[in-house]
């Protein structure tokens, strides 16, 4: 099958780990042939870049081809109207099936063209990653044109569209709320891990090493968290409750932001039972969460949720409504509210415990094979091979 990944707004920077990275080369692994178009920004140094339109192949063997936005007279139409002219290349390629990144592009109508006169039978899909957290509000006479406008371009595209998906139950809903999507055509695709990324054959002695490093002996029971680590986050809440439970320690790892930096390093200096290692690059995130007895999530949500479980280590995390999708049969547990006392209690509730042991069990079962790209990326094809069955 022929497979074409457009990202229209984001800037896209080859082999990193997000879902238009991962989702293409998995699909690839399963004998597709897939291209990916993306803007022509990525990331270099720290800093977005450009760079010319171009077409490459990369070492999974996906085809990255690069387009400029269209211009406008007016910067704001620009941006409004975001729009790539990919309909020449959609021609060229002749896609089976096109996964479209967001619902705010008008990119999709040349999708949408294609699919109208020359490839009838293309499976075209949508993702949503936007929430009630990071969407745009509608507070302002501008904000609120802004979603009707998008809301009319959804309300046509849509006809068109086999199938939309939010990336947590939460975000299938904002779809269905803030841009009128019809029920019937949404699903929840989630995030996850990169399979080739996470160490399983050796996790016993990369777990082994790790505690070794930092002196933290088996009857220790070692809590991980860690990511951008700001205010929403509530880090420095469990940071409160750990330094206050003998034979618990807590390994944090990230940046830290301003909005917490004070307090922060205020209980890192008068904690020993608190180990922060700084910044650690993506790859190594798995090992971490291998050293753990249980990694702890208590505030806003971050793709390092569903990694963690992906690594098949019992987690707790912030209860939310729509977010439930990180519990699969047991694997993991909520908290709420989020205070120093409910953390230490949850603690308490968890350490070396019977439930403990419980959630283990499952958390290293195939349960949370879900969370690996391998089974995301089959999924994200079944309404193709649905629709092939029919014809």
């Amino acid at each position: 099958m022929k497979i074409v990944h457009v990202v229209p707004n984001a800037s896209y920077t080859d082999y990193w780990g997000y879902q238009d990275n991962l989702l293409p080369k998995y699909q690839q692994k399963l004998g597709n042939e897939v291209t990916v178009f993306a803007t022509t920004a990525f990331h270099k140094d720290g800093k977005i870049v450009t760079c010319k339109p171009t077409s490459y192949v990369l070492d999974d063997g996906v085809k990255v081809v690069r387009f400029r936005h269209k211009k406008y007279k007016s910067k704001r139409i620009t941006r409004l109207f975001a729009k790539m002219d990919i309909l020449d290349e959609l021609k060229k390629i002749r896609p089976d099936f096109v996964f479209y990144h967001g619902l705010i592009s008008m990119t999709i109508f040349d999708v949408i063209k294609y699919k109208k006169v020359y490839n009838p039978n293309c499976v075209i899909v949508e993702d949503n990653h936007l929430d009630y957290n990071i969407g745009m509000p509608c507070d302002t006479f501008k904000q609120k044109i802004v979603w009707l406008w998008r809301k009319i371009f959804n309300h046509f595209s849509v006809k068109y569209v086999d199938r939309v998906y939010g990336v947590t139950p939460w975000r299938k809903t904002y779809a269905e709320n803030y841009f009128n999507i019809p029920s019937d055509k949404t699903d929840v695709l989630i995030m996850g891990a990169d399979d080739e990324k996470i160490n399983f054959n050796n996790r016993d002695a990369v777990r082994t090493e790790i505690r070794g490093k930092y002196n933290i002996s088996d009857s220790d029971f070692l809590i991980v968290t860690g990511g951008k680590i700001d205010s929403k986050k509530n880090i420095h809440i469990l940071m409160r409750a750990c330094s206050e439970m003998p034979n618990v320690k807590l390994l944090v790892f990230g940046q830290v932001l301003d909005d917490v930096r004070d307090e922060f390093n205020s209980l890192l200096d008068n904690n020993e039972n608190i180990i922060y290692i700084g910044w650690i690059a993506s790859d190594k995130v798995y090992d971490y969460f291998f050293s753990a007895d249980l990694v702890f999530f208590p505030g806003q949500h971050s793709v390092l949720w569903e990694q963690a479980c992906a690594s098949k280590v019992p987690c707790v995390f912030e209860k939310w409504d729509g977010m439930e999708h990180v519990n699969n049969g047991g694997n993991s547990d909520f908290i709420f509210p989020v205070t120093k006392d409910t953390v230490k209690s949850k603690i308490s509730e968890l350490r070396f415990t019977p439930k403990y042991y419980e959630m283990k069990k499952i958390a290293e079962s195939d349960a949370t094979d879900i969370y690996l790209y391998s089974k995301i990326a089959e999924k994200s094809l079944k309404c193709a091979y649905v629709k092939k069955q029919k014809m």
